[in-house]
């Protein structure tokens, strides 16, 4: 069991992949064109209101819900049953989003003034609200591409929604492209073009499960309803954690609320390929796990994706931090994005890095509550941990950290998330058990050492003049040299740490690579 869902894992991580890459591409060629100003100040901005939309209404909020009642009609052999519940939900969801996006258009200015563009001026608020309008096109066609991904994934398919994720950065790439003729707006549409796109990708997909062509069927959309409320809760108030967090980073300036949405989508590409992609695969087995009272297996299946997302995610962490400035510089310093830019986006990357790992435990404990039809308690703990985000992005930005501050913030309460998951997970499961523990415990260790071995080869550089400072050599090719070189140091200090210790992720994960290196 453990190889076929590291299998699928990677399959969906590579989807992933292409997907963060082309999501490297759209930041750096958007960067290239507005660096850090109120352009794109105000882009990033309306984002956060579009993505309260989105998410809050069919987001990851409806997939959690909707997948394990589907997957539990399809396990019973109740096929018809299952595909009516789908045209119920997609029908309702259509509705919801409509209504939604109409009163965002026509509360637009105040949404805008008194929460993301609190720091703006009013040139910047106006056009902050002119894009907001513009794009509320994208929830709309997500919204309904999400529960087209739900659909295939309930179906173990996961080859095209991971490709549709490519295809909507696509068009956001195009959009950018399209700068020097279009402007900002020009952008918007893109972003427009690749939800269209989201939806288009996904069909042949439905087409090859054989999707019956029913009426709607309501009657079951309240026991989704029974698992989303609590979701929907949970997502709110996410999204306004990350509005908040917007609205603070307005008030230090501009360029703040840029460099900040960048430092955290840049965080993001390492939680998508490896807490994401294993999620997404856990999600739907672990539903009809639980769904079978198989549960021993969900323990089984459970720890040891806990213990591979641990393995990869906390040296992640620990070398992303040190490595924020030369990082940032090697993506992203050209064009409108200059020096200054670098040292913004820099400075929130590294408070973010601090929390990848608890971010993405926290992303794999929730698929499991969710999958034992469990949303309550995770979005209870969700919530006291926005609370203590909230909180310490104040009080930290407020004593001077800036963006440093926020990110920092950000981390901790993640920390606190995971711990307080992992406690609830462990009275419900009965124990993760000595070998989680111990495997967790050698993760730790090792992150310790990447560390360490980091910071030595820092210094030593420092001392012999190959670099003149943390952000790295002037020239791009030895800036790019220099970042190898600190990824290989590391790497090399992980690995040998973990092959003498014995690692059975390291094991599996080198053992599944060769398997699909040799069927190539």
């Amino acid at each position: 069991m453990r190889n076929r869902l590291l299998g699928s894992s990677l399959i969906v991580a590579m989807g992933y992949a292409l997907s963060r890459l082309l999501g490297l591409g759209r930041d750096i060629v958007i960067t290239l064109n507005y660096g850090t100003s109120a352009e794109l100040d105000a882009f990033r901005a309306s984002f956060g209101i579009i993505d309260m939309v989105y998410l809050v209404v069919a987001g990851g909020a409806l997939g959690s819900a909707f997948i394990p009642v589907f997957s539990e009609y399809l396990t019973a052999g109740e096929r018809r049953r299952a595909w009516q519940l789908a045209h119920g939900v997609l029908t309702i969801t259509a509705a919801g989003l409509l209504v939604a996006c109409a009163a965002v258009a026509a509360f637009a200015e105040p949404l805008v003034r008194l929460s993301v563009g609190r720091g703006f001026d009013a040139a910047t608020q106006r056009m902050t609200v002119d894009l907001l309008r513009l794009m509320l096109l994208q929830p709309m066609l997500l919204g309904i591409g999400a529960l087209l991904k739900a659909t295939l994934e309930s179906h173990d398919r996961f080859t095209l929604p991971s490709i549709a994720a490519s295809t909507y950065n696509l068009g956001i790439i195009i959009g950018a492209l399209s700068a020097p003729w279009f402007g900002i707006t020009g952008l918007v549409w893109g972003v427009n073009l690749g939800a269209l796109g989201f939806i288009i990708t996904q069909l042949p997909g439905l087409r090859g499960l054989g999707m019956l062509a029913t009426w709607p069927r309501f009657a079951d959309v309240p026991r989704v309803w029974w698992l989303f409320w609590p979701r929907l809760i949970g997502q709110s108030t996410w999204q306004i954690n990350l509005i908040v967090i917007a609205s603070l980073a307005s008030l230090l300036g501009v360029g703040a609320v840029a460099a900040n949405s960048i430092a955290l989508q840049l965080m993001m590409v390492p939680h998508g390929l490896i807490a994401l992609s294993i999620g997404t695969v856990l999600f739907p087995t672990l539903a009809r796990q639980y769904a079978a009272e198989r549960h021993d297996d969900i323990r089984a299946t459970l720890t040891g994706a806990m213990r591979v997302v641990l393995f990869l995610a906390l040296p992640l962490s620990t070398g992303l931090g040190l490595l924020a400035s030369p990082i940032i510089r090697l993506m992203f310093e050209r064009g409108a994005f200059d020096a200054q830019s670098t040292a913004l986006t820099a400075t929130a990357f590294g408070g973010y890095a601090v929390g990848l790992a608890a971010f993405a435990l926290a992303e794999i404990v929730v698929r499991a509550f969710y999958a034992m039809h469990d949303t309550r308690t995770p979005v209870l703990i969700a919530c006291g941990a926005v609370v203590v985000n909230i909180t310490l992005g104040i009080w930290l930005t407020r004593a001077g950290y800036g963006l440093a501050g926020l990110g920092l913030a950000f981390s901790i309460a993640n920390l606190a998330e995971a711990a307080a998951l992992v406690a609830m997970l462990q009275r419900r499961i009965g124990g993760l058990g000595s070998t989680f523990w111990r495997s967790a415990g050698d993760s730790v260790a090792g992150a310790a050492l990447v560390g360490v071995a980091l910071i030595a080869l820092q210094a030593l550089a420092l001392r012999t003049g190959l670099v003149g400072d943390g952000r790295g050599p002037e020239n791009p090719w030895a800036l790019l040299g220099w970042c190898a070189l600190n990824g290989a140091t590391g790497a090399a200090a992980y690995i040998g740490w973990s092959a003498w210790r014995g690692s059975p992720e390291l094991a599996a994960v080198t053992e599944r690579l060769r398997q699909r290196i040799l069927r190539r």
